[in-house]
């Protein structure tokens, strides 16, 4: 597959300035299949390694063909003589539209609000990436795939019955299980890996639609249990939803919608668009959104 690559410059104006980088400014792009490991620009036909920073321009897009959902990017700016450069970006990844880097996406944003051209892209991403914090903030929960694609390892307290670990902002999948009986220091302890009797909770067919897990169990009769006290706990697996719910994203896209109509209106709670006063947008969420994700705060139990 290939990755297209959205890339946001807050103040490329300043950027280009003598005093930064100069006429000629560019963006690195760069790859690495891991994310600790070691980058190189992007290279393939039609591949865009470097990125000319254009006056009044804040959005970019760059094309990775060798690219793949668990490829990892970072960039950085230069002047054109490669002799003054910034630091390295947070590394990062980008996923298909259902998948979901943030709760909406950038194009289905645009096409609600009938834009065709790149001139507010920085603006509206700003608001995505605000929206889906707001909205997972108020849900306690994430509703993307975390990471985007394989695994993390996270290490975890743990007071219990000591044969489950409630992780309500859910889990798909789990690669090691590890347990301590005393605490331990925080991403270098020393665990017992738990081999046999793991189990994501609820059953599958017991979740609602679309949910994931929301506890691992440990066997009764597996003979390990987990133990009372700090980081006592390790566990690496893909946590958060596979997709973003299509009512979440339902959600995310009108209220960025509704901030960019209440720019236009000199930011007033709500206003109405149309000569018959057809439509009214709310900036913030309503009734009717806060109940819809009331309902995601549920943690299915069975």
């Amino acid at each position: 597959m290939a990755n297209v690559i959205a890339l946001f410059v807050e103040e490329p104006d300043q950027l280009l300035n003598a005093g930064a980088y100069g006429t000629g400014a560019l963006m690195r792009i760069q790859f690495c299949a891991t994310e600790a490991g070691a980058y190189a620009d992007i290279s393939g036909t039609g591949s865009t390694p470097t990125i000319a920073l254009v006056a009044a321009t804040r959005s970019y897009t760059a094309y990775d063909p060798a690219g793949a959902v668990t490829t990892w990017y970072r960039t950085r700016y230069e002047n054109a003589g490669g002799t003054r450069l910034s630091d390295w970006s947070a590394v990062f990844q980008v996923s298909a539209e259902e998948q979901g880097a943030y709760l909406c996406s950038l194009s289905d944003v645009k096409q609600r609000l009938g834009i065709t051209d790149a001139s507010d892209d920085e603006w509206l991403h700003e608001q995505i990436v605000a929206v889906t914090d707001e909205i997972e903030s108020l849900a306690g929960r994430r509703f993307r795939p975390d990471p985007l694609s394989g695994t993390k390892t996270v290490y975890l307290d743990y007071s219990g019955d000591g044969y489950t670990l409630w992780l309500p902002r859910g889990i798909r999948s789990v690669t090691y299980v590890g347990t301590a009986s005393t605490d331990q220091p925080d991403g270098t302890g020393t665990y017992t890996e738990i081999t046999t009797g793991i189990y994501i909770d609820p059953a599958e067919h017991e979740r609602s639609s679309g949910w994931p897990g929301t506890r691992v169990t440990i066997g009764t009769l597996a003979g390990w249990r987990f133990y009372p006290g700090h980081r006592t706990v390790k566990l690496t697996g893909a946590f958060g939803w596979a997709a973003v719910p299509p009512t979440v994203r339902a959600i995310a896209e009108l209220c960025v919608v509704s901030a960019y109509r209440g720019r236009g209106s000199g930011g007033a709670t709500s206003y109405t668009i149309g000569v018959e006063g057809e439509r009214t947008y709310n900036r913030l969420l309503s009734a009717g959104d806060m109940k819809s994700l009331a309902w995601y705060r549920e943690i299915t139990v069975a």
